[in-house]
């Protein structure tokens, strides 16, 4: 930790093409002497300038004796510790985070407070945090840990965010995270699942867990996330009209949202009736029954690579792709794309028709008879 009360090099007046006061005085958070300079250029005349920088520099020794050190003048702010700069980061972003994403942030969190702790510095100044120490975090996790290339970047992100705050508040000047290489990531492979494949891992699912297949059914037909699908209540469904809410704190993009129900997914909806509305549809891991706990998200990603090791099928394969099925059949189907955004939940309509893209080129492939 930084010390207040600092060595120092008294201060003396330099009176030469230009006349200023110069000091020297370590620098709390490097641990190095550094040099201070207050020009007194701004007084009219040699001798009045002269006498002026000898009063300054009488002033400025009895501050430094005092244990006066400008450092801290300069940041304020800059004696708030990482510890109580982490909590107060978490405090700001409980306000305006949905519940999914602040338990990410606590975790990543606890992590990197864990490692400050192992190496006693979790009650440092913020400002003596640089880039060197969140590099040497960073190696310890990936070595602990095993990080892949895509939660190398996760945890990279998270120290940016969090220095940004020390930042925005004036705990620190800069941001050491800011700089920080990232390692390449391939981009996410998913394929279109065939129909003779989609049948295949249904059957699969009706042997083994019936309900996984009604997740299934909400991915492909509405369009809905894991993470949507796992936060979904029974109080959502409306049976009367056959409509379906996500809330906004729910929702990826926080925004409520109304879908209809197709009326082969209602007929398994209506079997829920007779549970309590604050149940989740998919709250059992084991089962996919209704439960009072909302299951996670890694429990559908877990059961489908089952069937998919199982089945022998390829890792394009993914739960995900059933989204990506929907979206490609729908529109060669025909459905204009503004609604299929709006079913899919994408920002613009330009994301939509990557799709209507796929699309065409097989569209255009039938008609391809050209011979050379």
């Amino acid at each position: 930790m930084p010390r207040i009360f600092v060595d120092f090099r008294p201060a003396e007046v330099i009176h030469k093409k230009e006349t200023y006061v110069s000091y020297y005085v370590i620098n709390p958070f490097t641990g190095k002497m550094t040099r201070k300079r207050i020009r007194c250029n701004h007084v009219q005349g040699k001798t009045e300038r002269l006498k002026y920088a000898r009063l300054l520099c009488a002033a400025v020794n009895e501050r430094l004796y005092d244990g006066w050190n400008p450092f801290f003048e300069e940041l304020p702010n800059s004696t708030v510790t990482i510890r109580d700069a982490i909590c107060r980061f978490l405090s700001s972003r409980a306000k305006i985070l949905r519940v999914s994403s602040m338990k990410s942030y606590r975790s990543f969190s606890e992590m990197f407070l864990e490692w400050l702790q192992l190496h006693k510095i979790d009650n440092a100044y913020c400002v003596t945090i640089t880039q060197k120490t969140l590099l040497d975090y960073l190696s310890w996790s990936d070595s602990h840990k095993n990080l892949t290339n895509r939660s190398y970047n996760n945890y990279c992100m998270f120290l940016y965010t969090l220095f940004d705050f020390v930042k925005s508040k004036g705990f620190a000047a800069e941001n050491p995270a800011e700089g920080l290489p990232r390692r390449k990531v391939d981009m996410k492979t998913r394929t279109v699942i065939p129909k003779e494949d989609r049948a295949m891992i249904r059957e699969w699912f009706e042997s083994r867990i019936p309900r996984y297949v009604w997740a299934m059914m909400l991915c492909y037909r509405l369009f809905i996330r894991p993470k949507e699908i796992c936060g979904l209540r029974i109080g959502y469904i409306d049976f009367a009209s056959g409509m379906l809410k996500i809330p906004s704190d729910l929702a990826k993009n926080h925004c409520d949202r109304i879908l209809g129900i197709p009326d082969d997914l209602m007929i398994y909806f209506r079997t829920l009736q007779n549970y309590p509305l604050q149940y989740y549809i998919f709250g059992n891991p084991k089962t996919y029954a209704p439960g009072p706990k909302a299951m996670a998200p890694t429990r559908i990603a877990e059961r489908w690579k089952e069937m998919r090791d199982a089945l022998k099928l390829p890792s394009s394969y993914q739960f995900y792709s059933l989204k990506d099925t929907g979206i490609t059949e729908m529109l060669e189907a025909g459905v204009p794309a503004k609604f299929v955004k709006e079913l899919a939940d994408h920002h613009s309509l330009e994301m939509t028709e990557r799709y209507t893209h796929k699309s065409n080129a097989k569209k255009i492939l039938e008609y391809n008879t050209l011979k050379f």
